[in-house]
């Protein structure tokens, strides 16, 4: 090949990994919504589970679900991430695995910053469409029966974290295990004593189990 030819080629690779490089890019730049689309079909198994009023509640008829009761916790598909409502019902979703360290897009990030466009509640105030929410999959401690806790709820957040941190200063201690949480209830006073007390779920880790048996229980 030439020099002129050779100088030729080299440009033209040059200008080929150049629009690649820009398509991946692009690409890139719709990730969140390309993944929330992706699992929106897929992070709610089994029964959702959710915390209401200080009470736990399950399934489509909120059958409640007594205090002390003990489930075995699948941290590796913790998600965490964004859910936009409309009408009471989720329209998106930008989640991903804290086990894979994802970290969610920050609020400013997201749009709908129009306050003026936003919902509001019963008492007339706005509500923001986006949702700062956690998905965690349960397995009963005794059987199969899979359920999936959903908060955004600054109390089940805090639930949820501090869990996180029990099980991160064990996990690398018990790698096959996941822990066994038991639900609980907390309380403090408001500071505004129009509210009174104010409940908030707690998961103390009581014990472990395999993690093949809720891999089993997933298949």
């Amino acid at each position: 090949m030439q020099p002129e030819q050779q100088q030729k080629a080299e440009s033209m690779n040059t200008q080929l990994a150049e629009r690649q490089t820009t398509e991946v890019g692009a690409a890139g730049g719709n990730y969140f919504q390309s993944y929330g689309d992706q699992v929106s079909q897929k992070s709610i198994v089994g029964k959702l589970l959710k915390f209401s009023k200080g009470d736990f509640l399950c399934g489509e008829n909120d059958d409640e679900v007594e205090e002390g009761t003990q489930f075995v916790a699948n941290m590796d598909e913790l998600m965490v991430g964004w859910i936009r409502w409309a009408d009471m019902k989720p329209t998106d979703q930008i989640m991903g695995r804290v086990a894979e360290g994802y970290q969610p897009p920050k609020r400013h990030e997201l749009g709908d910053d129009d306050k003026s466009r936003w919902e509001t509640d019963e008492q007339g105030r706005e509500r923001d469409p986006w949702q700062f929410s956690n998905y965690l999959i349960l397995k009963s401690v005794d059987g199969d029966e899979l359920f999936t806790f959903t908060t955004s709820s600054r109390g089940g957040l805090n639930a949820i974290g501090e869990l996180c941190k029990s099980y991160g200063k064990l996990m690398r201690q018990k790698p096959d295990e996941y822990p066994v949480i038991e639900l609980g209830v907390g309380s403090y006073q408001h500071s505004n004593k129009a509210y009174g007390r104010i409940k908030f779920p707690t998961f103390k880790i009581v014990g472990w189990a395999d993690k093949q048996a809720f891999t089993d229980a997933l298949e």
